[in-house]
Order: C-alpha cells, then structure tokens, then sequence
C-alpha cells in the first residue's frame, strides 16, 4: 500500500527541484579548480599549525553566521577587504599566518583556547598539555592566561 504523504512530499520536492540543467551548469562551475567561492578543507597530513589555523577560521566563519553579518561589516571590524575576509571564511589558510588570524579573531570577541600537547613517548599516544587563553583587555591589547 502506497504511503500518500510521501508520494505528496516527493512531488513536492520534484516541484521545488530546479531543472537538470541549472543543476548540471552549478555542478561543473563548483568543481571547477578555479571557482572561488568554495571551501577545499584540509588534507588528512594537515600539520597542526594547517588544523589550528583552519578552526580559527571556521570560528570566525561561525561568528559570522550566528550573528547573521555580511562579509563587508566582518571586514570593517577586523580591518580587511573583503575579498581577504572571504578567504579566511573559505580557510584559505596558506594565506594567513596564525598570529595575523588570532588578531582578527580576538578583534571579534572570539574568546580562543590554545592547546599545547607534548606526547609522553613516541608509540604512546596519551598526551599531556596545558591550556592558554587568549583575550583582549579593556584598553585592546591581548593578554594571555595561563
């Protein structure tokens, strides 16, 4: 026996779907090495600078996001174009020291914690470390807790 709320929700989807075509056009424009607006990720050998550089800027993509921003005010507040903004929204990392993305972050009111870990032996893999906070003071200079 056919389920008639689902036969009616796959209509509806058929309906709300744009034709293959546009489909297709969006397809071939996105994997296309030099479309800009794309997010490539990180590669399973990511150092961890690579990692630590790349959450910086999916927090800052998030902030943006949660507080519903346009890359233009996200520029202004962290003294950048926009087109560097959204590079570091599509973690283009390679572009962008981890010194210069801690700033912008902290210039957003992104509260950050830094992990350093040491591993106790080279086939352990328990790690021991101390966390860093960094914030920024009332007069906007940055202060570290340790």
């Amino acid at each position: 026996m056919k389920n008639p709320k689902k036969e009616l929700n796959m209509k509806a989807s058929k309906k709300n779907s744009p034709p293959k075509k546009v489909v297709d056009s969006i397809r071939k424009q996105m994997t296309n090495p030099n479309f800009p607006y794309k997010n490539i990720g990180l590669s399973p050998q990511a150092t961890p600078l690579e990692k630590n550089k790349y959450e910086i800027c999916q927090k800052i993509l998030a902030y943006k996001q949660d507080n519903k921003l346009t890359a233009e005010k996200v520029a202004k507040s962290i003294q950048l174009t926009t087109p560097e903004t959204e590079d570091i929204f599509f973690g283009r990392i390679n572009k962008f020291t981890l010194d210069r993305l801690v700033d912008y972050a902290t210039r957003l009111g992104i509260i950050l914690q830094i992990r350093e870990a040491n591993q106790t032996s080279a086939s352990s893999l328990n790690k021991t470390g101390r966390n860093i906070y960094v914030s920024r003071k009332s007069n906007g200079r940055l202060r570290k807790h340790l």
